[in-house]
């Protein structure tokens, strides 16, 4: 039985897409955006991707990803050409509001001519994904609760460019894009940790450390031994 992963932000169209799949025969894994598909793919190894936002790119980029089949599903026809390059590295794309039948057609028809292939990636490659990924944590950082709301989203892309950075100089030592890259990602990546480090989730009262000024408070429910580490005593 194949697997798809089916990306989409909408739960109500993320249910009636994978219903519809489930009952064509088809397994079905699922993501609400794009960080959690990415994960997925990682895990799972779909046999194909039914997705809906600017991800393939990322998938299509990394070498070990590269060959699972994309399929985009967008209601975004008067934006296709601003898509272009994205839609380039799918194998189809369907249109919304999609048809049932059609859909299911093309996933099957997609999985039938999907040849599976392992390759050596380049260090250019792995260079590019890195890069990538880079451009995916711009897209997180400029939202004005990226801090509290996404660390572990955009410390996983800061991790997953340094891993391909790591890859591509191993290959080539002497890479000058993958060895610029990496210095700068690991300076960048150890600033932002310790931005994060002040504005950290308290498990014990839910405030923020130090977030507008607030330190956390110990909750008067709680013993002694579980009060929050940053309340200082006078």
């Amino acid at each position: 039985m194949s697997t798809v992963l089916v990306v989409e932000d909408s739960r109500s169209q993320q249910e009636c897409i994978s219903h519809q799949l489930r009952c064509s025969g088809l397994n079905v894994i699922q993501a609400s955006d794009g960080v959690e598909a990415l994960d997925r793919v990682e895990r799972n190894y779909p046999d194909l991707v039914l997705l809906d936002i600017v991800m393939p790119r990322l998938i299509k980029a990394n070498p070990e990803t590269r060959n699972i089949p994309v399929i985009f599903l967008t209601g975004k026809g008067q934006q296709l050409a601003l898509f272009s390059r994205a839609i380039d590295r799918a194998e189809a794309c369907v249109s919304k509001p999609w048809q049932p039948r059609e859909l299911v057609a093309t996933i099957k028809k997609v999985l039938l001519n999907a040849r599976i292939e392992f390759d050596r990636a380049s260090a250019d490659a792995w260079t590019e994904y890195g890069i990538l990924n880079l451009s995916a944590i711009e897209l997180y950082q400029s939202r004005t609760d990226a801090r509290t709301k996404y660390p572990a989203q955009i410390i996983k892309f800061y991790e997953s460019s340094l891993a391909a950075f790591e890859q591509a100089l191993a290959m080539e030592p002497s890479h000058s894009n993958a060895n610029k890259y990496r210095n700068r990602v690991q300076t960048i990546r150890g600033i932002l940790i310790k931005k994060l480090e002040k504005t950290q989730h308290c498990k014990v009262c839910d405030y923020y450390c130090g977030k507008d000024g607030i330190n956390c408070a110990v909750h008067p429910a709680f013993p002694p031994q579980q009060q929050c580490r940053d309340w200082k005593f006078n």
